[in-house]
């Protein structure tokens, strides 16, 4: 039969003890959430919330979004419709099915079982970037320029344009196909009752009232309610994160809605069982569905924060650049006298001294380097502006399931509880001899093998456990519940070892198998019962351990607990990202008591909440989430809520994850990071993927990126600088003293020294110790200082200039006198980069680890020459219109170094003075790479509470938001600012936007 089949065990399947489900997994459930919530079965609904389609929309089956734990069998339309080899069903009324006729309308009324995908043409992408503020300054320049016919520069801008163009197109082309894991690229069939026949059809034609039959193996395609049949484990993990499979159907726990216990949701994988079931919701109305559709609604191209910050500076200053250059072409033409086409030269200059040409590439170079550094660590980073936004990062949320913890279940020996009599390495070594090694699908004995095999050494623990011979065992089955190993050992002769549910093991009752009662039992039972009730609350699985010897009576040995242990280095790296100022939050959709466990095992804090506390919506509601060191029993929507809310309070989120249900979550977040052995589906959602087991490369990440802001902010610093000394000097030359510079003169400042600017995408540098959050006042106040203290130098030596650097007999004064100007100019601009790299005195920094690269001082030291070299052999290279005297050249050289130290000196003098005014937020701690406190080596220290509000940075970062009023789409929060960024999907994020440039990448690899 043509099917969904899965080829692998699931991923997490070996793992915790089921977690009873959230209130948001109950059918119907009527709460709030971001998404809407499932509608019950044959309710009006309207149509589903997602993306506006732009250009095209393809559709694709939900059947394959489950990572790569299934195969899809080859399905030809030969099949379709053809009878389908399964049990038709009772005749009862609930099995009748629907007619072709009701299910042809309600395919009409609800939609195909699928996703849609917005497809946006490459050509179509190519366009946009001519397309925005820089763009449109080079192409006014490049028209200027061609209307005073100066075709040389004309030549020069439109090439910076297409490169410009080409890099943007490069970049978010590699974001394209957003949504490739949540969708199929098979036709997916499966067994449903039309007409009252069992047919086969494809997945993307059930609608809601269809019947349908799962069996093993089988994936489940839509939203489903069992309604007869066998007894079903089925597998949750892809969508809750629960990695012990659920029974179904199973007695519904307190507070859940009367038939929750009967409920299938779409994506889950049947493990055992088969039977019929009810399609309750399809498409994007489904759990997985809306997983899909929260993923595609957090998508959208958006610029990093750090980006969108100095977008906004150039902004401004390209705007004021504008109003200036109209201003002058008044005053030249009408006050001044001067031909259009003279007075188009004068605004051309100023124009193309606006626009930082190449602050799109030396910001894409920086970043790429960086990528390329975490990629030896193991991490690959999908989407670039990741970087910036993992230096901002303030807090961050992660998973617990195969994130947090290894996703397999294993024995901790030191929890062993034993009769006095016993020791814990028996105990152990005899739940490994009740075990069955040919099972390697049982969750239990799988996790009791592995973990003598930890626990001994694989070598040891082949040899104790092959000192048993085994003559006889029985299986584990639903109704003894337990296992029975016959064996004989040289020392202890003939025994009988029990493993199994703690009532079957230490009294069998008449169950049909052998029956024993332990020794003792009635003494012992409350004190068992006591200690069992301790482990599960405390999010324990146990077994317990009987053995027999010879022909003595049942012994009771011992209490086995098994739990989804931490990761080697989840402790470390949680206590490192803590010190680095950013709060950890685990979100799970497990139980919560095995959420607290783990939390307490990792040193996170026990203030695990479940999810019904993150509904209804209210402040007290946020400010729980704030507090909180976690939650619990989860789904997708309630991860992504959390998420918004820590956005929606001014603070920038990170988030984990590996299955499907992290999905929505991971594109939510400003960086989304998928863990190793991370579904598809996760990988997709993500900016920075991980190859490599552990979390140890996101604190690696962490201090990489603020590296790398320490970076961009420096050259940002020095190159909006060097735009305002430029735009200033050519003004107050055009006011003041009815002058110019030639617009070669700018074209070569522009390129020159942004050109020998490149190194320092690689510099050195050092990480912050506290988040980088940027803040646009402070990059324009530290830029305009240094702008202006630069204009101050520049035109001193304009000034001077006819004194101390006057032009020889026989040389055009106008002319020596711009060929000066330019020089000094230039070298002064290459010179204020190592000022703006550093928070302390420019000539300190030489002698700590904070020195400049030698490939950025040999950048700028080289383009200084080479500019003097122009200036000093002009006559023969002919770019510099006059030839300059080599004593001038020097002159100018040690004129502009004392320049840097007087501005550097003043910058220094304010950092002591703690204002930081040229500073741009630059902090003088550095973040290092802590070992843990011996308080927290044995797990026992941990914080009940969140420590968010304690780090400097979460309440600096709320400061920002509280200045920039921004809206939100949650409850409560105020109306949406004029400056909110609008996203595809009409859906508003508040302060930091959500800046993705794409939320999910399927060639990440390419990178």
């Amino acid at each position: 039969m043509a099917s969904v089949r899965d080829s692998n065990a699931s991923k997490g399947t070996a793992s915790t003890a089921t977690g009873r489900p959230s209130a948001a997994s109950t059918w119907g459930s009527s709460r709030p959430s971001a998404a809407s919530s499932a509608a019950p079965l044959l309710a009006s609904l309207g149509g589903p919330d997602g993306v506006e389609p732009e250009i095209t929309v393809s559709v694709h089956t939900l059947s394959n979004h489950f990572g790569s734990n299934l195969v899809v069998t080859a399905n030809s339309e030969s099949v379709i419709g053809e009878a389908a080899p399964v049990p038709t069903g009772s005749s009862d009324e609930h099995m009748v099915g629907l007619s072709s006729a009701v299910a042809a309308q309600r395919l009409v009324e609800f939609g195909r079982n699928e996703i849609p995908e917005v497809i946006e043409p490459w050509y179509f992408m190519l366009g946009k970037q001519f397309i925005g503020m820089m763009p449109f300054m080079l192409e006014i320049a490049a028209i200027v320029s061609a209307v005073v016919e100066d075709w040389p520069d004309f030549g020069v801008i439109v090439l910076m344009l297409v490169v410009n163009a080409f890099i943007g197109f490069h970049e978010e082309h590699k974001a394209k196909q957003s949504l490739d894991a949540l969708k199929a690229s098979m036709t997916a069939t499966c067994p449903t009752k039309r007409d009252g026949t069992m047919v086969i059809l494809p997945v993307a034609e059930l609608v809601p009232g269809d019947v349908i039959f799962l069996r093993g193996g089988n994936i489940v395609p839509a939203d489903s309610e069992w309604l007869e049949g066998d007894p079903m484990l089925v597998d949750t993990a892809a969508l809750t994160g629960e990695p012990i499979p659920r029974k179904v159907p199973r007695p519904e726990r307190e507070g859940e809605l009367e038939g929750a216990g009967r409920h299938l949701l779409g994506g889950c994988i049947i493990k055992q069982g088969e039977g019929h079931c009810l399609v309750k919701e399809t498409g994007l109305r489904s759990e997985i569905g809306q997983a899909a559709g929260l993923v595609q609604e957090s998508s959208g191209h958006q610029m990093g924060i750090f980006e969108t910050k100095i977008m906004q500076v150039i902004r401004f200053v390209i705007l004021i650049s504008l109003v200036d250059a109209g201003v002058v072409m008044y005053v030249s033409v009408h006050t001044r006298g001067l031909k259009v086409s003279d007075s188009l030269l004068n605004v051309l200059a100023l124009v193309i001294g606006a626009v930082p040409i190449a602050l799109p590439l030396v910001m894409q170079v920086t970043m790429a380097i960086g990528a390329a550094k975490m990629a030896k660590k193991q991490a690959i980073v999908t989407h670039l502006t990741a970087l910036q936004e993992v230096a901002s990062m303030s807090v961050l949320c992660s998973d617990k399931t195969g994130t947090l913890t290894t996703a397999d279940m294993r024995v901790l020996p030191s929890k062993v509880w034993t009769r006095k009599g016993f020791s814990p390495d028996d105990a152990l070594l005899w739940a490994g001899i009740a075990s069955n090694p040919a099972n390697k699908e049982d969750p239990i004995d799988k996790a009791v093998l592995e973990s003598v095999n930890e626990h001994f050494g694989e070598q040891v623990a082949q040899r104790k456990l092959q000192g048993y011979t085994k003559t006889k065992f029985v299986g584990f089955n639903p109704i003894v519940k337990r296992t029975v190993a016959y064996c004989t050992h040289e020392e202890h002769g003939q025994l009988k070892i029990s493993k199994g549910l703690l009532d079957k093991v230490l009294e069998t009752g008449a169950d049909g198998g052998e029956c024993w009662t332990c020794a003792d039992a009635e003494q012992i039972r409350e004190q068992l019962r006591t200690v069992d009730c301790r482990f599960s609350s405390q999010g324990y699985k146990t077994v317990a351990v009987a053995i027999q010897r010879a022909d003595g009576p049942m012994e009771f040995a011992a209490i086995v607990p098994m739990i989804d242990p931490p990761r080697e280095d989840t402790k470390i790296t949680i206590h490192r990202i803590r010190q680095a100022g950013i709060d950890v939050k685990m979100i799970t959709g497990d139980h919560l008591n095995i959420a607290i466990e783990t939390s307490r095992l990792i040193g996170l804090g026990t203030g695990v909440l479940p999810a019904g506390d993150l509904w209804p919506a209210s402040a007290t509601r946020d400010e729980t989430i704030m507090t909180a060191d976690g939650f619990a029993q989860v789904l997708p929507r309630d991860k992504r809520e959390v998420v918004l809310v820590l956005q929606n309070k001014g603070l920038v989120v990170g988030m984990t994850g590996d299955g499907v249900n992290d999905a929505p979550a991971l594109a939510q977040a400003q960086i989304g990071i998928a863990v190793d052995d991370a579904t598809e589906a996760a990988r997709s959602a993500a900016d920075v993927i991980l190859t490599s087991p552990g979390l140890s490369v996101i604190y690696d990440a962490v201090v990489e990126s603020r590296r790398i802001f320490a970076r961009l902010r420096a050259y940002v610093l020095y190159r909006v600088a060097a735009t305002i000394q430029i735009v200033c000097v050519l003004s107050i030359m055009i006011y003041a003293y009815n002058d110019t510079m030639p617009a070669l003169y700018v074209i070569l400042l522009a390129l020159l020294n942004d050109v020998t600017m490149l190194p320092v995408a690689d510099d050195n540098a050092v990480a912050s110790a506290l988040p980088e959050i940027p803040s646009m006042p402070q990059i324009m106040l530290a830029s305009v200082l240094y702008g202006l203290l630069e204009t101050a130098q520049t035109m001193a030596f304009y000034e001077l200039q006819p004194h101390w650097f006057a032009a020889p007999d026989g040389v055009d004064a106008e002319m020596y006198k711009d060929a000066v100007v330019y020089l000094q100019i230039s070298m002064a601009v290459e010179f204020l980069i190592f000022s703006c790299r550093t928070p302390g005195f420019v000539l300190f920094s030489f002698f700590t680890e904070n020195r400049p690269s030698l490939a950025l001082f040999s950048s700028v030291i080289l383009g200084n020459v080479l500019v003097s070299l122009l200036a000093g052999f002009a006559n023969t290279l002919k770019i510099i219109q006059v030839q300059v005297l080599w004593k001038d050249i020097a002159y100018i050289w040690l004129f502009d170094i004392a320049g840097l130290l007087i501005i550097d000196l003043l910058k220094w003098m304010s950092n002591l003075a703690g204002t930081g005014w040229m500073s741009a937020g630059a902090g003088t701690s550095v973040l290092g790479y802590p070992d843990l406190p011996e308080s927290m080596v044995d797990g026992l220290q941990a914080s009940h509470l969140s420590t968010l509000m304690h780090h400097r940075s979460s309440v600096r970062s709320v400061h920002a938001a509280s200045r920039l009023s921004v809206g939100s789409g949650l409850p409560g929060a105020g109306p949406p600012s004029s400056n909110t960024y609008q996203r595809r999907s009409q859906s508003v994020l508040p302060f930091p936007h959500n800046a993705r440039a794409a939320a999910m990448h399927a060639n990440f690899a390419s990178f």
